[in-house]
């Protein structure tokens, strides 16, 4: 693997888990109930308190802590020597991830005309895995490392 695509694996990972993070927080002020403060932008409590905010009562935010989580440990997995299979399920997790984060964007921008700031830069984070994911995917060999690339065992 080369120095461009290690680079763009770890940062991958680095991604992963600041909206793991972010999104950890925002499942911990849901079930405290409490509001997150807004720095950036006016709306927080509108976004996070909405209908949309639930999914069958389980918080949207608590969803995108186990995506990112996923997308962590398959990062793991990219950096360490990934078979196409696990490319494969990285790229299909980010492009999902990323549709998503445009539907909740969407959501934000038209229908509660309100935004959360830490919502925003998980949607942000989200487009630059998948972004990353298309990188690891346009390497010669599909994103897999060959046993000339890795380093010798033993």
């Amino acid at each position: 693997m080369g120095r461009r695509q290690r680079v763009v694996r770890v940062a991958l990972v680095v991604l992963a888990l600041a909206g793991f993070l972010i999104s950890f927080y925002l499942t911990l002020t849901h079930y405290r109930h409490l509001i997150p403060p807004c720095y950036v932008t006016s709306g927080c409590e509108s976004v996070v308190t909405s209908r949309y905010a639930t999914i069958l009562g389980i918080p949207l935010s608590l969803v995108g802590a186990v995506f990112f989580a996923a997308m962590f440990y398959l990062g793991i997995a990219l950096i360490t020597g990934p078979p196409k299979k696990v490319v494969r399920a990285y790229d299909l997790l980010a492009f999902a991830g990323v549709l998503a984060a445009a539907v909740l964007f969407l959501l934000q921008a038209v229908v509660l005309k309100a935004y959360c700031t830490y919502c925003l830069g998980t949607e942000v984070i989200a487009l630059l895995i998948w972004a990353g994911s298309l990188v690891v995917a346009s390497s010669g060999d599909g994103g897999a490392t060959s046993a000339v690339d890795s380093p010798p065992q033993g």
